[in-house]
């Protein structure tokens, strides 16, 4: 149980850094 939980929230750690480059990435665009 406690290897689903940390998978889990490694994947949650991995889908906010991938949100946060890619709206860095869209802002740099923009400028």
């Amino acid at each position: 149980m406690l290897t689903v939980i940390s998978y889990f929230g490694f994947l949650l750690v991995l889908l906010i850094f991938t949100s946060v480059l890619f709206i860095g990435l869209s802002s740099i665009q923009l400028i």
